[in-house]
């Protein structure tokens, strides 16, 4: 299993690497990390994993919505790129060392930059690849590694985007085994497990792995008049370790110790899935697996895609939303005040936030990890899974 860079691949990996030892407890998992991620909840879980390395993969860098004279004047990121494809060469060496050693049946890649050179090693010894897609808009890695791969799960349904050839399996996302669809009573016995009043409403601000600026400045700006209105609302606002301190600062100049009280500003936890279960509206980003997680729990959710990110994937992952009536999908460019009204609407209207989340639920596929699982367990057996 190889994938990272991000919680979005991270996340994926741990629940199929915990579906795969529950299907076939026998089966010998490795993975095959990028050097230095800031995500240690592989680490934490090396009881899953009976072998684990790292490469220092390369990365390309660019960014969605850039002009081209942007990109050509651009000269750090160039070099950057130019660096790493040197980068590329040596970990494609280590992982065709790691992969002779180990002589796996089966690759999965869950994409992100460092499977670049693991997948090049499994092709050049013959080692069959599956590769997942989240989002609507496939990763550049898995683009590039899915030319040879004999299977391309997707989390999104094919009919739905480009990618129509026959190597493609609509799996869904795989998720944490815990987060099911939260009812008023799961929510209360979230509510009572963080600390917070059962009869508080709870706004969450967070899905983004490593924190969002542009989240954060907005829920800093909308705090004051929506503590004021609802005086039973709790805030929880993930704001990603490098913001925390700076957060905590904010929120204290600019509320009273009554309101301040209120608010939880926390770096990273674990257990997500009891915090967005415990909310009544979640103010997010669109990456796939935590739209996949809300979809599960069936969460009424305001959606604020980042504009930025490669081939915007998350503006069309928003996109589906829309088209479903899943979630109230806005533009960072959203002012605060016009942002305070719509957050305000939905903790003023239970019937509202349980319609979009019921439209939310709609799109979840529970047992993702099991479809998942099963298909690589049959690839690793010799097989070809027929395409969907």
């Amino acid at each position: 299993m190889t994938g990272g860079g991000s919680g979005g691949h991270i996340t994926p990996i741990l629940s199929l690497a915990h579906e795969l030892k529950k299907v076939d407890p026998g089966c010998q998992l490795v993975y095959i990390g990028h050097k230095g991620d800031k995500f240690d909840s592989l680490k934490q879980s090396s009881e899953l994993f009976d072998f684990t390395a790292y490469v220092n993969g390369g990365k390309f860098r660019r960014y969605y919505g850039e002009s081209l004279l942007a990109h050509l004047f651009d000269v750090k990121t160039i070099l950057l790129n130019a660096r790493d494809i040197f980068r590329v060469f040596g970990a494609t060496a280590k992982s065709l060392k790691i992969l002779r050693r180990i002589k796996p049946h089966v690759v999965f890649s869950k994409g992100g930059f460092v499977v670049v050179p693991v997948c090049l090693a499994a092709r050049m010894l013959r080692i069959p690849v599956v590769t997942h897609d989240s989002d609507a808009v496939p990763g550049l890695a898995n683009r590039i590694v899915g030319r040879w791969a004999v299977v391309r799960a997707v989390g999104i349904p094919k009919g739905n985007d480009s990618r129509s050839l026959e190597s493609v399996v609509y799996t869904g996302i795989p998720i944490d085994s815990h987060i099911k669809k939260v009812d008023s009573a799961a929510e209360a016995g979230f509510k009572r497990e963080l600390g917070l009043p059962v009869d508080s409403s709870v706004l969450l601000v967070g899905g983004a792995g490593n924190g969002s600026s542009k989240l954060n400045n907005l829920a800093v700006a909308i705090a004051p008049d929506l503590l004021g209105s609802f005086d039973k609302l709790q805030i929880l606002h993930l704001t990603g370790l490098k913001h925390q301190a700076e957060m905590e600062r904010r929120y204290e100049a600019g509320l009273s110790e009554e309101a301040a009280d209120r608010v939880s500003v926390l770096g990273l936890v674990p257990d997500f899935y009891k915090y967005s279960g415990a909310a009544d509206v979640i103010i997010s980003r669109a990456g796939a697996t935590v739209l996949a997680e809300f979809a599960a729990q069936a969460k009424a959710c305001v959606i604020i895609p980042s504009p930025f990110l490669a081939a915007g994937h998350q503006l069309k992952n928003a996109e589906e939303l829309s088209r479903h009536q899943a979630a109230v999908v806005l533009s960072e460019e959203i002012k605060s005040d016009e942002l305070t009204g719509i957050i305000g609407e939905l903790l003023g209207d239970p019937a509202r936030r349980t319609e979009l989340g019921d439209n939310f639920h709609k799109l979840a596929v529970p047992d993702a990890a099991e479809r998942l699982a099963n298909l690589i367990l049959r690839v690793a057996h010799g097989e070809r899974p027929t395409t969907n």
